[in-house]
This record gives structure tokens, sequence and C-alpha cells, in this order.
């Protein structure tokens, strides 16, 4: 009988962990383990965790200090002995039957990914909006790519940890891992090195899980504190995975193109309006190679082009000075709206 392997990390989830529990010990299929890593919580997240130790023996438990997601996930998969591993995170809840039909499925052929739908939901379980693609049944990597990008960007589709069931030898003996110096997105970029060493999917109809917005004490990054540098990068890895494979074209080159440009832009936008801040971000735009090489930037008169513009080519005071006139700008007009009030 094929082995699940579900990897849960765990972090100050005391509202959510036991429903998340029961969903899944609720599976009809029950040849499955669950690998939960705690943290380093704060709460009542260990004694919870515990306590469903001693109820079944296919959960185990892992206390660890507070080291972020990626490292708790990195964590779980050292303990995986399933043929297949599903990730979830604690407050995301699988939904009935779904162990079932990822077997219905496996019996057929070993896929080396599968691929479901999966709801987003309030607090009360009521769906806000049920993310999907077009595909069913088999598909290899060729057939996805052509629209990789769009999709992605569109629903983070691709990225998102809890809609696929992965072999677990494509981890292991490729010796993937979750980046622990990355903060959103991680789960993506783990993905891209998935599937660069895989080929064979099938995408299901079912909705494996429901996810849950805005949970309390969510890991999700405020725009203003995100490295911006590191989402570039990963977007970066983005354009590789699609080059090697033969699908750098079309809408996966100008969608991807233009995300470059952004990014670049936010470094020096969504940051300390400083002098000296500017200054250091400019020159790591500047120095590095990476971005130079990736750079294709349209000829389009905008404040956005010219600021990227200006920081490739390290002119950090006139970056400085076009943002301190922009902001100036939006203060006036901001004053004027609400003195007008």
């Amino acid at each position: 009988m094929i082995k699940i392997s579900v990897v849960m990390p765990v972090y100050n989830k005391e509202m959510y962990l036991e429903k998340t529990l029961q969903y899944i010990l609720h599976q009809s299929y029950k040849n499955f383990e669950i690998i939960i890593v705690n943290d380093g919580s704060t709460d009542n997240t260990k004694q919870i965790c515990d306590e469903y130790t001693k109820k079944d023996s296919r959960i185990s438990v892992y206390h660890i200090e507070n080291g972020g997601v990626s490292n708790a996930r990195n964590t779980g998969l050292k303990y995986v002995t399933g043929e297949y591993i599903q990730f979830i995170d604690a407050d995301d809840c699988i939904n009935e039957d779904v162990f079932k039909t990822y077997i219905e499925i496996l019996e057929k052929d070993r896929y080396d990914i599968i691929f479901t739908s999966y709801n987003k939901v309030d607090h009360e379980d009521n769906i806000l909006k049920v993310v999907d693609l077009e595909y069913r049944g088999l598909k290899y990597k060729k057939d996805i790519l052509k629209r990789f990008v769009k999709n992605q960007v569109d629903t983070g589709y691709y990225g998102w940890i809890s809609n696929k069931l992965i072999k677990t030898d494509i981890v292991v003996k490729n010796k993937i891992k979750f980046d622990t110096n990355i903060s959103l997105a991680e789960d993506l970029d783990f993905y891209l090195d998935v599937y660069g060493y895989s080929d064979k999917y099938y995408f299901s109809e079912i909705r494996s899980f429901n996810y849950l917005q805005e949970a309390q004490n969510s890991s999700m990054i405020l725009y203003d504190n995100l490295d911006y540098y590191v989402q570039l990068l990963i977007n970066l890895k983005i354009k590789y995975f699609i080059d090697d494979e033969g699908y750098y074209i079309e809408d996966n080159k100008s969608i991807i193109d233009q995300r470059i440009v952004d990014y670049i832009y936010y470094i020096v936008f969504y940051t300390k309006l400083d002098k000296g801040n500017i200054k250091n971000k400019v020159a790591k735009i500047h120095k590095d190679k990476e971005i130079h090489d990736n750079l294709n930037m349209k000829f389009k008169l905008s404040f956005e082009n010219l600021i990227v513009y200006l920081a490739i080519n390290n002119k950090y005071k006139l970056v400085y000075r076009l943002l301190y006139i922009r902001e100036k700008i939006r203060q006036l007009i901001r004053g004027k709206i609400h003195g007008g009030r």
C-alpha cells in the first residue's frame, strides 16, 4: 500500500491545529503518517501536539527552536517514510476523501506530482474563491509550460504549498530543500526545483484543501517589510526554469521580463526614503551582473522605467531626488484632499 507522509510546520496555531488534525485523521484512506514540526511555539501548540501523539501512533512531533517555516519543513522532510509527500499548514484543512482519490489516481500510474484545485475560505468555512487551472488528467511538463508564468502570476497555483502530492524520491534523491533565507514565496522557490526534476503530472478536479485567508498569526509578510531583492531572484529563477525548458517565449517572456523590471523598481521604491539607504540599494542593483544580464526593458517613458534605468547605471542621487520629489507631491496632494473636507 502506498504511504502518504503529511508534513506540517506549526507556530502558535492553538486556534486551528486540532481542527486541521481531525480533518486528516478522518480521511477514509488510512495509510499515512503526520509529521508535525513545532517551530518554537509559545502558546498551547506544544501541548496539543503532544496529546495527539498519544492518541494516534501515526502522528509524530518534533519540537525545535523557532527558525521559520522553511527550516521547520526541512526538519519534517528528514523524517518522511512514505512514497509521497503532502505538505499542509496548521490553519488549513484537507477535505474529505482526498487521500482516497490520490491513491485511486496512483493505482493507474505513479505520477511525479498530483495537482489539485483548492478553496480559499473565511473563518466560517465560507468559500471565497476556488483556485483552479484548466488542465485535467495526465500532463507532461511541456504541456503546462506555455502558460506557466501567466497561470502562476494570475493564481499562484504552482507555488501553493498544499495543493500537490509529490513523489518523495524526487525530493530526496535531488536533495531539494526549502531556502531558509526566503520568508515569502519560499514554497514557489522549492517547487521550481521539484518541477526541474519531474515530468509526469496528473491534474485532478478535486478541491483538496481549504486555505484559510488571513488566519491569526499568519506568516503573511507586509509589503513594506518585504525583501524585494529576494523576490527578484525568485522571478529570475522562474525565467531560468522556463528558458532551460525552451519556453522563454511569447507571454512567458513578456510577463517575466516585466516582473523583473517591476521588482528592480520595488527595491528602491518600497524602502526608507533616505539618501544613504537609496545609495546602498542602487549600488547593490548596479553591481549585480545577473540583473544586468537578464534585464529586458521595453522602451516606454514611465516613472518606473526611468528609476530602473538610473539604478542600473548607479545614478543614486537622481534616483533619490526623483523619489523625494514624488513623495513631496504626494504629500501635497493628500494635504489638499484632506484639507478640502
